[in-house]
């Protein structure tokens, strides 16, 4: 087992960028998501 440098939480809009910038800085990252698509509660109404 190794171990992670990040982990982000939710794979929304901002969950998903976030962890993105962090992957591009050489980190280890990990987008942890409760729903089975990621990006499934990103509000469309705004």
């Amino acid at each position: 087992m190794h171990d992670l440098e990040t982990i982000v939480i939710g794979a929304g809009a901002v969950g998903l960028a976030i962890a993105r910038a962090q992957a591009l800085t050489g980190r280890e990252v990990m987008v942890l998501e409760q729903h089975g698509l990621i990006g499934s509660e990103t509000s469309a109404r705004n």
